[in-house]
């Protein structure tokens, strides 16, 4: 089953006034911040937060980037992308674009030095999605991945809470079992781990890699 845009709308509308108060939860935000660790960004670097919601990475990448830096968030929900612009305002980041697209479909006004996957799964099952995002990678430019995988056939309790975890935010089970392949076919040794979160057995997955 291929992603639905019309049901992820309606699914991240109905989502938005309480995507926070879970998205910043564990286990979520500590992956997340994995993920940007992984990017290895430097201040004044540029990076793409890909599906990037309400901008809970923001202030990770803020941080790491510094105001020489810059943000570009692209996310197709309108809903979604008026926390994440409200949360601009609020910090007061001057260095932040916000786009409303699908991916596929993107105007991505510059080359960046990185690009981060979080929580989004059925941007990186769209072959269009994932190429328009690494096109628009510099060279050696870096890639880091966090989603949800199918975890070991005997973690079966912690497979039902990532399919009720998955249910809520994306439209597709395709590809769970290795959401990261169409990556994989643009970065060539991109590298992916499986990481035993607490309680989680190997149900979450990083992946990182480089444009060449």
């Amino acid at each position: 089953m291929e992603p639905n845009r019309e049901l992820a709308l309606e699914l991240y509308r109905r989502m938005a006034p309480k995507y926070d108060r879970r998205g910043a939860k564990w286990p979520f935000a500590g992956l997340r911040r994995r993920a940007v660790n992984l990017l290895h960004l430097e201040r004044g670097h540029s990076v793409l937060d890909v599906g990037c919601g309400t901008g809970l990475a923001f202030p990770i990448l803020e941080e790491a980037i510094g105001t020489e830096g810059h943000i570009i968030g692209i996310d197709q929900s309108p809903d979604m992308l008026a926390k994440a612009r409200a949360r601009v305002e609020a910090n007061g980041w001057e260095n932040v674009t916000l786009i409303q697209s699908r991916i596929e479909e993107a105007s991505i006004p510059q080359q960046v030095d990185a690009a981060l996957f979080a929580f989004s799964h059925d941007i990186a099952r769209s072959p269009v999605a994932v190429g328009n995002v690494v096109r628009h990678l510099k060279p050696g430019g870096r890639v880091a991945v966090v989603g949800v995988t199918w975890g070991p056939w005997w973690a079966l309790p912690f497979n039902l809470i990532q399919w009720l975890t998955l249910r809520r935010g994306a439209t597709t089970y395709e590809g769970l079992g290795r959401p990261w392949s169409n990556l994989q076919k643009l970065i060539p040794g991109l590298q992916v781990t499986k990481p035993v979160v607490r309680l989680h057995y190997g149900s979450y997955y990083f992946a990182r890699g480089e444009r060449r």
